[in-house]
């Protein structure tokens, strides 16, 4: 008698898959769209699976929140030799990485989720890193590179909230003015 295959999805396809639905919601319809019912028909699931995989809604929100902190980490970790270039990589792929997902970038840095604490700071960690890079390279000032990092993270993070929600003046070209910005920044840490 021929074996019949279990033609369940694997738990952590199913998490994956959920996750991605959720993104992909997201981004296409807004924060308000990601309901269970609506997040697993997104995953061609059924509701139950996200109470399985989350504990509901607040834990596939935290999971979603958590994997866009994961992404981002890996997008602004620039590997440029040269400790200047590293860092206005860094702060490219932060743009890039803020206009390519608005939606999960607006929820990442809300307050309706909780991302896992290793994974955020871990996020952060990576721009710590780029700040140590250029402190041994002689190229960003003496300091904590916690607080340096913390500095550089609020002005990016600054600029990219103004325009995604549009809050700039009309006479102001967003992507030129965020160049100016980094290289601002990248003056004011200067050794």
């Amino acid at each position: 008698m021929p074996t019949v295959k279990n033609p369940r999805t694997p738990a952590t396809e199913v998490r994956a898959n959920l996750i991605a639905a959720a993104r992909q919601l997201l981004e296409r319809e807004g924060s308000d769209a990601l309901t269970v019912r609506g997040v697993a028909a997104e995953a061609g699931v059924a509701p139950m699976g996200v109470y399985n995989h989350f504990d509901g809604k607040d834990g596939l929100l935290d999971a979603v929140v958590t994997d866009g902190f994961r992404e981002f980490g890996a997008r602004i970790a620039a590997t440029d030799s040269d400790a200047a270039a590293r860092l206005l990589s860094a702060g490219r792929n932060y743009r890039a990485f803020a206009l390519d997902h608005p939606r999960l970038y607006e929820l990442m840095f809300s307050t309706k989720c909780t991302p896992d604490d290793e994974v955020a700071t871990g996020a952060f960690g990576v721009l710590v890193d780029i700040i140590r890079y250029g402190q041994a390279a002689n190229l960003i000032m003496a300091g904590d590179p916690d607080s340096l990092a913390a500095q550089v993270w609020a002005c990016v993070h600054g600029a990219m909230s103004l325009e995604l929600a549009e809050s700039q003046p009309p006479f102001l070209d967003p992507a030129e003015n965020y160049e100016h910005l980094l290289l601002m920044v990248a003056r004011g840490i200067a050794a």
